[in-house]
């Protein structure tokens, strides 16, 4: 099976830096070629893994003399929508730096989380989130660069989010099979704004497993339906560890039935 896009994998494959892992995934000598780095970055009071304009910098180098290329995760702790006025202002400086020091990696887009929270009034919360929104997506060339991703069993909101922003959405598929929704369905509905998906496997209710978890034949399925998708140019395989990772390679490459070029497989990407 030939596709019409690259694979991807995340910046936590190995316990090292956003550089080692850029670095490791690169190797000519992968199960499944790798055109595509996720960037895992999270913030809080103690920690953060934001990267310097230095290490961005040698990201980009390494990354262009690989002809890799990246999609940027958002830290989880940006809350645009929430009630307290002082997070959704912590939440907008955190967006606004986020996506300055990355911009020059050139992301084939970015990825944020917008949950609806727990008994939170729908209707308030879109008019929250999109007021705090609306006026970040300047920092784009385009708001298709902004992905909203699928991170709940319902999707109202954020959905709606989307359609009145005209962002793309990051459809996370192991998110809609751990919790039991209709995935071609879903996939149908918002083919046309998705550039980047998200695959890993579910296990005893846990996500982000091994995609060798997936049910026999679905990987097959999955790959010949996304492939028909025209905006789509990178399928991440959202697991951390290298056990995990390597067999997610094989299971992909199962379904594939054949090997496949690497200075091919991540042109398509459209370089970093």
């Amino acid at each position: 099976m030939n596709v019409p896009f690259v694979f991807g994998a995340t910046s936590y494959v190995i316990e090292a830096g956003l550089l080692e892992n850029l670095l490791w995934l690169s190797r000519p000598d992968m199960t499944l070629p790798i055109g595509e780095m996720q960037l895992v970055l999270f913030e809080t009071p103690e920690i953060s893994n934001i990267p310097s304009h230095k290490e961005v910098s040698d990201l980009a180098s390494a990354a262009q003399a690989r002809g890799m290329a990246f999609t940027v995760h958002l830290p989880g702790s940006i809350a645009l929508g929430s009630p307290e006025r002082a997070i959704r202002a912590a939440s907008v400086e955190l967006f606004k730096r986020t996506v300055g020091v990355t911009q020059a990696l050139k992301p084939i887009c970015w990825t944020l989380h917008a949950p609806l929270p727990s008994g939170e009034d729908a209707s308030i919360y879109i008019a929250r989130a999109e007021d705090a929104l609306a006026p970040l997506l300047s920092e784009f060339d385009s708001p298709r660069e902004l992905a909203i991703e699928n991170v709940q069993p319902v999707f109202g909101a954020e959905g709606q989010i989307i359609e009145d922003l005209d962002t793309s959405v990051a459809i996370d598929i192991g998110h809609l099979i751990c919790s039991g929704q209709d995935v071609w369905g879903f996939i149908e509905h918002w083919a046309g704004r998705c550039l980047n998906m998200h695959i890993h496997g579910c296990h005893d209710g846990r996500d982000h497993e091994s995609l060798a978890f997936l049910p026999e034949g679905f990987m097959a399925e999955l790959l010949h339906r996304v492939s028909q998708i025209p905006a789509l140019r990178t399928v991440t395989m959202e697991v951390f560890g290298v056990p995990d990772f390597e067999s997610s390679s094989r299971a992909v490459a199962q379904s594939l039935g054949s090997t496949h070029d690497m200075p091919d497989m991540r042109a398509r990407a459209g370089g970093a």
